[in-house]
């Protein structure tokens, strides 16, 4: 029984890992994402491509990574990280 529980939690443990590094990590890695990265940084935008101190309705826009650069690019259409 005791073995069970720790073979289960282990696989848990996994999928949580891996769930989170589809969610936060992934989108890092693809080119678009680290140009939108840049721009934010080179422009001193927040982390939702918005000037510092906007403040939102909800709290926040986006909730996981891939969230936060489906907004960027919906609200930036002109894809200024390109210019």
């Amino acid at each position: 029984m005791r073995k069970t529980l720790i073979i289960i939690g282990l696989v848990l443990g996994v999928v949580a890992l891996g769930l989170a590094f589809y969610l936060y990590l992934v989108p890092k890695f693809k080119a678009e994402n680290r140009q939108i990265d840049s721009w934010i940084s080179a422009n001193h935008l927040n982390k939702y491509g918005d000037p510092q101190n906007t403040a939102y309705s909800n709290g926040q826009p986006c909730k996981t990574t891939r969230d936060c650069y489906d907004y960027i690019k919906k609200m930036h259409s002109d894809k200024p990280w390109e210019k």
